[in-house]
């Protein structure tokens, strides 16, 4: 593939899950053929990848949601609990989900990473999400990510038509100018790439500043840096 992505396919397995069978089908040849994934398609009635086709490698939790309501989604992803906000080796992304659901804020808050809204996803579409996510990118609506830390800042009422309510939170740990401003940007869902453009740094700067994030406020990862930003960034 002509495209880059910074995470290598050999660490992680893919398992495919949802009520289509031949769409899983087609989707596991896909992704083979185009990233070399080692990927499973789930049997009906098993959601769960078993442990040792996981080993000791990261694992993607792709849902097709064709047909699922909103029940079905949501109680997939409360099966894993908290993990998917706290195991850096599990990566939850949810494809084909239907434009009335209106579930996209309360699966970026149960620590989902990515979600495509609509069928029949197209191929190219597809590529650049798998490997944005998989890199560490949220992919959500930017709007929809800077409402949501808007609102766990208490800036904005979770409810349409009620008060804001500044917060002000304590920073625990010393960030510099520079690390609050590429913090900011990865709450509102930036990639390394729009970060740089942003702020006017090179790419390999932006890496090293999220990096040193990382270590200075002890998160694994994007969703928990931005979960972070949300709450003490005011």
């Amino acid at each position: 593939m002509a495209t880059t992505y910074d995470f290598t396919a050999n660490d992680w397995v893919v398992y495919i899950v949802g009520q289509q069978n031949i769409r899983k089908g087609l989707l596991a040849s896909f992704l083979e053929r185009e990233f070399d994934f080692c990927c499973q398609v789930a049997e009906n009635g098993y959601d769960h990848p078993p442990s040792s086709f996981v080993g000791s490698r990261s694992l993607l939790l792709l849902r097709d949601c064709s047909g699922d309501n909103a029940e079905d989604v949501l109680g997939y992803v409360a099966t894993f609990g908290d993990r998917l906000l706290s195991d850096k080796k599990i990566y939850m992304a949810l494809i084909n989900i239907a434009p009335d659901l209106e579930i996209e804020a309360e699966l970026l808050r149960r620590g989902v990473r990515g979600v495509i809204i609509g069928s029949h996803v197209a191929p190219d579409l597809l590529l650049r999400f798998i490997g944005a996510v998989l890199s560490g990118e949220l992919w959500f609506p930017r709007q929809l990510i800077s409402r949501c830390i808007l609102e766990s800042r208490g800036q904005i009422a979770a409810n349409e038509g009620g008060t804001p309510a500044p917060l002000k939170s304590i920073l625990p740990v010393t960030l510099s100018v520079r690390e609050k401003e590429v913090l900011m940007e990865i709450g509102i869902g930036s990639t390394n790439d729009q970060i740089a453009d942003h702020l006017c740094i090179s790419q390999h700067t932006v890496k090293s500043h999220v990096y040193r994030i990382f270590r200075k406020i002890h998160v694994p990862n994007r969703l928990q840096a931005a979960l972070w930003a949300s709450k003490y960034l005011v």
